[in-house]
């Protein structure tokens, strides 16, 4: 009988030891972090929904979420990005002209106009933010993620 129960025991502690492995390699989708170099495919957007201006936002680290209408937008670094517009903010608007990504490894201050910028909403679940400076942008999501790294 001790023999079942020892065998019982330790079926439960594989169980959690492996579910705990399970939880940490999960994808951001399912709840896994989001290392600072880590790239990932959420898709394509679909068509340009909103274009907002003046938009109060400062990506320094990477991790700083975006709060537009009530709606957390998480910022992430696109494994497509060939298949992302190359004109992000001229999908909206054909006079706008968007930059590459841009990342800052530290926290500075904001330079004039890093902090102010221009937030173009799509199908599909997904925004691009670019700074009034042209000097920092992001692609962001409404998919929650979890960031592993602090500024």
């Amino acid at each position: 009988m001790a023999t079942k129960q020892v065998a019982a025991v330790v079926a439960v502690i594989a169980a959690l030891v492996l579910g705990t492995l399970l939880t940490a390699c999960a994808s951001p989708e399912t709840g896994g972090g989001v290392e600072y170099d880590e790239t990932l495919d959420l898709g394509v957007p679909g068509d340009a929904l909103q274009l907002e201006t003046g938009v109060l936002y400062y990506p320094a680290c990477g991790n700083e979420v975006l709060t537009w209408d009530g709606a957390p937008w998480y910022p992430y670094r696109p494994a497509n990005v060939d298949e992302l517009p190359a004109d992000p903010i001229g999908a909206f608007h054909a006079a706008a002209m968007a930059e590459p990504v841009t990342f800052v490894p530290a926290v500075v201050a904001p330079g004039p106009g890093d902090d102010r910028g221009t937030l173009v909403i799509f199908e599909g679940a997904l925004a691009y933010w670019e700074s009034d400076s042209g000097d920092l942008s992001t692609w962001l999501t409404r998919t929650e993620l979890e960031y592993w790294w602090a500024c």
